[in-house]
């Protein structure tokens, strides 16, 4: 019988908690009483992670209209590598904004995206890729002075992207957002 991506997450954490840590677990959080000098209990905080990760997979969930365990079975499907590494803030990115939007495939996302481009968060300019402007867009103090904006980079989407999930591929990211979306958020009136 294979275990649920809770099931297979908890087992991970015991162990460290029995072999490296404290010996002991507790789902909401560290409350082992007995804390080094610095404050902080276990090692490396694995039962704090895994309500971290407990925490952010119940946000996905909630701004997404999806059962959070589902999003955790999702992720630790993919992981294949130690938890502590595994998630965090890049990997799993709090939801944030109002720009959601969730597809039950990555082909429907498409049709919905069409062919008009994508806004860039920088400049402004319309870029062909959804994750690097590459708009032409006259821009001071960049290599070539053209817009080459990142949405992965440190300023990610600068608040003006859209999370996209696609529930056929249990995953989500951020990308600079399509114009057809704001042309259809302009004739819904929303953001006025």
């Amino acid at each position: 019988m294979e275990l649920t991506g809770y099931e297979k997450l908890k087992a991970s954490v015991e162990v460290d908690c029995n072999q490296g840590g404290c010996g002991c677990f507790n789902p909401d959080g560290c409350n082992n009483p007995n804390r080094r000098k610095d404050g902080k209990a276990c090692f490396n905080d694995y039962c704090d992670k895994f309500k971290w990760i407990i925490d952010r997979s119940k946000q996905y969930g909630q701004r997404l209209g999806l059962n959070w365990e589902d999003i955790l079975d999702s992720w630790e499907s993919r992981r294949s590598y130690w938890y502590m590494n595994y998630y965090q803030e890049s990997n799993q990115p709090e939801i944030k904004g109002d720009n959601v939007r969730v597809f039950n495939t990555v082909k429907a996302m498409l049709r919905s995206i069409g062919e008009g481009g994508f806004r860039c968060p920088r400049c402004g300019g319309i870029s062909t890729n959804p994750y690097t402007c590459n708009s032409g867009q006259p821009l001071k103090g960049t290599k070539d002075g053209k817009c080459d904006w990142k949405i992965y980079g440190l300023l990610g989407d600068m608040g003006k992207g859209t999370f996209v999930y696609c529930t056929d591929k249990l995953k989500g990211e951020t990308i600079f957002t399509p114009l057809a979306w704001e042309k259809e958020r302009n004739r819904k009136g929303v953001g006025k």
